[in-house]
């Protein structure tokens, strides 16, 4: 906790981490100033709001007035190193916070931070219901959805905080420590904003770096990257497995074994939980191993395996056409989760990809899964550098549009097929977000089916 009373703080970005920051600042009597690069039309409202309270407010670019002489700098996950107001602050030698560390200065709950390049949405909400079926009050928030401050006021000292954390937002945090950290897996990913991969994964063991001996620290025991991210951190480390005993949680053929309490004991079972893939599997184990340090038993973890559907636009069935399916996969932004999909499926699969890139070598996809692909249809900006990289590799064909796609994709499908939108890019490029490319290619989908209905 600390005094943000009389304090004058600036908070640049004025996105949903931005205004939340912006709420819990003047809820503790702190004198706030916005600078906000856009001038979207989509601010006014907030904007408005805001500046009944007292806000003062820039939009359109950023000024060092806006940041000179204040006590502290709030910096939306957007918002990346190299933008002037970073470089000013830092040379008028001002704190800078992130949005998420500013919520875990007034947290009083116990704290579950989960980082990684995939699969982290999917394992808090997984994570937020075992603790619910637990019967343990919690808070699912952080880059998920909901802002972390915007809760923060709510929480008690008997409740838990599940936090998704990407990168962007462990850039500016210096004192935050949750009590149980959890690191899914590393692929290259963001590297249009980190430097190279070092720094990415540098940024990411930001994570557990003040964690104490009384903290946890979970890490994939089969990813090749967890021992090495694991040194340094004083926490406790616990691992998860799907393919080695570990101390942690693992598996043995389809059941769920801990050795949390020293001695090996089975805990539940994967039958009957509906997610595809090895990598939803890695997702439930990270999961299974929180809950039972935050009290959970094992009946609530199992009930909970059994009955949670997934997330939209991850690996979500949509619809069957003519034998021919159809899944949304629109919240895959790299190739290592593109195929995570690849692989959870079963071929031949007619692939949708493309938008904007993040640096990736596209080169990668050039896997042994790739066999299962027949046909990739490509899109957006980066469709010549992901045909280029996949020239010889498998045939590639060009659209304008996501509906061109979707229709080229049927009519090259046969059934028994799956048509599968995992872009392995963002969607900013023809966009606004995963979400409404995910929502637009279901739209095409069931035009596609409304047409073949009409047609009979």
């Amino acid at each position: 906790m600390i005094n943000l009373s009389g304090k004058k703080v600036t908070v640049v970005g004025l996105g949903k981490s931005g205004l939340s920051a912006c709420q819990l600042l003047l809820r503790e009597g702190a004198e706030v100033f916005v600078s906000e690069a856009r001038s979207d039309p989509s601010l006014k409202q907030a904007a408005e709001v805001l500046t009944r309270k007292g806000v003062s407010m820039e939009f359109g670019g950023h000024t060092r007035e806006w940041i000179r002489g204040k006590d502290l700098v709030v910096m939306s996950p957007g918002v990346p190193f190299s933008s002037p107001p970073f470089q000013w602050a830092q040379s008028e030698k001002i704190p800078i916070l992130s949005e998420i560390e500013l919520g875990y200065l007034f947290c009083k709950g116990k704290i579950i931070a989960v980082t990684g390049s995939n699969g982290k949405s999917t394992t808090v909400t997984l994570l937020g219901k075992m603790l619910e079926e637990g019967g343990k009050r919690s808070f699912v928030c952080g880059n998920i959805g909901e802002p972390f401050c915007n809760h923060v006021l709510k929480v008690s000292e008997k409740d838990w905080v599940v936090l998704e954390v990407s990168s962007f937002q462990l850039e500016q945090c210096h004192s935050f420590k949750p009590h149980i950290a959890i690191l899914l897996n590393l692929s290259p990913n963001h590297l249009d904003r980190h430097p190279s991969l070092e720094n990415y994964i540098s940024v990411k063991r930001r994570i557990a770096q003040c964690q104490k001996k009384e903290d946890y620290f979970l890490l994939n025991a089969d990813d090749p990257l967890a021992p090495e991210v694991g040194k340094g951190s004083l926490s406790q480390k616990r691992y998860f497995s799907r393919t080695k005993k570990v101390k942690g949680v693992f598996l043995k053929g389809r059941d769920i074994f801990s050795s949390l309490n020293g001695r090996e004991e089975k805990v539940c079972t994967f039958q009957g939980f509906r997610l595809p893939g090895s990598h939803n599997e890695e997702n439930a184990l990270a999961a299974i191993v929180a809950a039972l340090l935050a009290g959970v038993k094992p009946f609530a973890v199992q009930k909970t395996l059994a009955t949670f559907e997934g997330l939209p636009h991850r690996i979500e069935f949509v619809e069957e056409i003519e034998g021919v399916r159809f899944v949304d996969d629109s919240k895959s932004t790299t190739v290592a989760s593109t195929l995570r999909a690849i692989d959870a499926l079963s071929g031949p699969l007619l692939l949708i990809a493309g938008g904007r890139e993040k640096n990736e070598d596209f080169r990668s996809l050039q896997h042994p899964l790739l066999k299962k692909v027949k046909r990739i249809f490509l899109i957006g900006e980066a469709k010549e550098k992901i045909r280029s990289a996949l020239a010889g590799s498998v045939e590639t064909t060009l659209a304008a549009t996501l509906e061109e796609a979707v229709a080229l994709a049927f009519e090259a499908s046969q059934a028994g097929e799956t048509v599968l939108l995992s872009p392995m890019c963002t969607s900013f490029d023809m966009f606004r977000d995963f979400e409404e490319r995910g929502d637009h290619f279901k739209e095409n989908v069931a035009m596609l089916k409304a047409r073949k209905l009409h047609a009979c």
